[in-house]
């Protein structure tokens, strides 16, 4: 009788503990489903292989925080809550996990997870395999189109939401890796991050290095994404780009899985989770606006979610179920605020994504006063005022007649103006308004002085500047964000009879003002004729 009632209890704890999720899944062995191409047909092929999970290493690549590309950059933001849940998966399955943002490392200086390789044992790294591949598809990488962006290396560091972990390690060359390979008997590495053709196969850390070392390597075809292009008119997109490197690396160089369905199989995916946004190509955002003359050709797509409804807004309203609903490309002629979201069956079935188109007007002709030749009533800018004297903070300067702040030449999106004024945001130049000005124009931008720096390297990320023109006060135009290599911003403001002061302001664009040197360019009255 008590055994029986035993039992009964017995049964009744674990159907709570289960109905509660408090049972942790128990993993003996891990079992891949590995996925291949025919190299000659494309014919996909499957096979299973057990591992054990403290046998097996994931490598994170190059998950950057910026990128010179913005529509790369925020493809990588999309991934990253992703990564996230798998890395922590894979944590606690107890896989090595090993952040790689190569070029970048050495930024983590003092972080644990990047001194720990330095105290390795140095083991001789063996040549074991002779990896060799034919060329990878490579679509350029931009994912913005016509209106591409301009080159330069902004990023710093990892992406601030990617977890970095208390027992994670930060490895840089194929020795390093190596070496954590054998002081904790890895045989598999499973390589997530970006960007796949370029990372993942050509740097030190990655696939290739380390299968030709000897080590099984596999792909999480679900957690990578290729270094991009786009051209909607043959409807190459940036999703289409990462299914081409993919099946490349399946015919050619090592397996994939879907780590999100190799996760779900051992309990430690829950597929409620929301954690992948619409993507958009080109994908401008607020901070970092797609700039464009022509009408542009805008992609929606959620690859991983096949099936839902997508459903956007173009004014800036949040979207619902009952929004406009994406079948084909739309095409943006005027300025846009694009917010998109996902929905199955009725209801969100991921976070919103948004995006920023910004037209630019009309070229204005050069003007007939330049602000040059003028004297400003009021100056101030970027320091410490005293009764209305400004010091100057740092290596900023009052603002530079005909050259920038710093005292080089004027430059936006790589062209050099002769005349107009170099500032540093925040700062204001306020003039006095004739009865003969007809009309305020100018070109303006972030100052390119950091591209001269390495091209950029650590620091092009950080200018960015809204210009603002005002008229006895109030607000007459505004640019957008303005970013490093973007096009110049265009205004053409009409002065109103009877104007008294025009002020034009550089801010900075919210995120502080390290770095934000900016130019008025071409910028002065036009005269009533």
């Amino acid at each position: 009788m008590k055994q029986i009632l035993f039992l009964k209890l017995h049964r009744l704890l674990a159907g709570f503990v289960l109905a509660m999720g408090l049972v942790p899944t128990v993993v003996e062995g891990l079992t891949l489903e590995l996925q291949r191409r025919d190299p000659v047909t494309g014919e996909i092929m499957l096979a299973k292989e057990e591992i054990d999970p403290k046998r097996v290493g994931v490598i994170a690549v190059d998950v950057w925080n910026y990128h010179w590309c913005k529509t790369a950059t925020m493809r990588v933001d999309a991934f990253v809550p992703r990564i996230n849940k798998a890395l922590e998966a894979a944590r606690g399955l107890g896989m090595t996990v090993m952040l790689c943002p190569s070029d970048v490392v050495e930024n983590y200086a003092g972080f644990p997870q990047r001194e720990a390789v330095f105290a390795l044992p140095t083991v001789a790294v063996p040549k074991v395999v002779d990896v060799t591949c034919p060329p990878v598809p490579d679509a350029g990488g931009c994912a913005c189109g016509r209106e591409r962006c301009a080159g330069n290396y902004g990023w710093d560091g990892m992406h601030p939401a990617l977890t970095i972990g208390k027992g994670d390690l930060m490895p840089d060359t194929q020795a390093e890796v190596y070496a954590i390979c054998q002081q904790q008997g890895l045989t598999h590495l499973i390589y997530v991050g970006f960007h796949t053709q370029v990372c993942l196969l050509g740097k030190p850390m990655g696939l290739r290095a380390m299968k030709a070392a000897g080590l099984n390597c596999v792909l999480a075809r679900d957690m990578t994404d290729a270094h991009p292009g786009y051209d909607p008119a043959r409807d190459f997109t940036p999703d289409l780009n990462t299914d081409q490197v993919v099946a490349h690396f399946e015919k050619h160089l090592a397996p994939t899985i879907h780590f999100e369905q190799e996760l779900t199989r051992l309990g430690k995916w829950d597929p409620a989770w929301m954690l992948d946004p619409v993507r958009i190509a080109p994908w401008g955002t607020p901070m970092r606006p797609h700039l464009f003359e022509e009408p542009v050709t805008v992609t929606l797509s959620a690859p991983l979610h096949p099936g839902v409804e997508i459903r956007y807004t173009l004014d800036g309203s949040t979207p619902s179920a009952s929004s406009l609903l994406y079948r084909t490309p739309i095409e943006v002629k005027e300025t846009t605020a694009l917010r998109v979201a996902s929905f199955r069956d009725g209801r969100p079935a991921g976070p919103e994504s948004e995006a920023a188109f910004a037209r630019l007007s009309p070229m204005p002709p050069a003007p007939d006063v330049a602000i040059g030749d003028l004297r400003p009533v009021r100056t101030a800018g970027f320091g410490h005022s005293y009764g209305g004297d400004v010091r100057y903070a740092g290596a900023t300067q009052s603002p530079q007649k005909d050259k920038s702040n710093l005292g080089n030449p004027l430059k936006v999106n790589r062209k050099t103006y002769e005349s107009g004024m170099g500032v540093h945001a925040p700062c204001v130049l306020m003039y006095e308004l004739k009865p003969e000005y007809a009309r305020w124009v100018a070109l303006v931008g972030a100052d390119e002085n950091v591209v001269s720096l390495s091209n950029g390297s650590n620091l092009a990320m950080h200018p960015s500047v809204v210009f603002k023109v005002f008229i006895d006060g109030q607000e007459a135009a505004a640019s957008p964000v303005m970013r490093v290599l973007s096009p110049a911003w265009r205004f053409d403001v009409p002065i109103p009879a009877g104007a008294r002061l025009i002020s034009l302001v550089a801010m900075d664009a919210g995120n502080g003002s390290r770095e934000d040197f900016a130019n008025w360019v071409d910028a002065g009255f036009m005269l009533r004729k």
